[in-house]
């Protein structure tokens, strides 16, 4: 038996990843491996009020196959979006934003939709920059 439906009415965005993908240089099945770099957070800040969430990216130090000419092409113009939401949510991209996990231009804002398992829907936007 559930005691707390509070948290199927929630449709917070609890956290933000982003990702740089690339590939890696190796083959699987005569197919190139995609490699990935997570974006470091230097800092977010989200209202409330308004349902934005500012986040500020910093791109980590070359290492393995990030290399400083991979680093190089880092661009806020194609970059991997994905976050946390509340339990039993669902998100989907709105507003030309793609959906949460595919590629984006982040040069604009990007909004999304969270839907709670209950049905109450809440829009939010993103803006990324370095």
């Amino acid at each position: 038996m559930i005691t707390n439906c509070a948290l199927w009415e929630k449709n917070e965005i609890d956290n933000v990843y982003v990702e740089h993908r690339y590939e890696s240089g190796q083959i699987y099945n005569g197919k190139p491996v995609v490699a990935y770099q997570r974006l470091t957070v230097a800092s977010k800040t989200v209202d409330a009020a308004t349902n934005t969430i500012s986040v500020t990216l910093a791109v980590p130090a070359a290492n393995g196959t990030f290399t400083d000419a991979e680093r190089a092409k880092v661009s806020i113009h194609k970059l991997w979006v994905y976050f946390d939401i509340s339990t039993a949510a669902t998100m989907k991209g709105t507003n030309g934003a793609p959906a949460p996990g595919g590629p984006a231009n982040a040069a604009k804002s990007l909004t999304n939709s969270v839907t709670a398992a209950n049905g109450q829907a809440k829009n939010w936007t993103l803006n990324l920059k370095f």
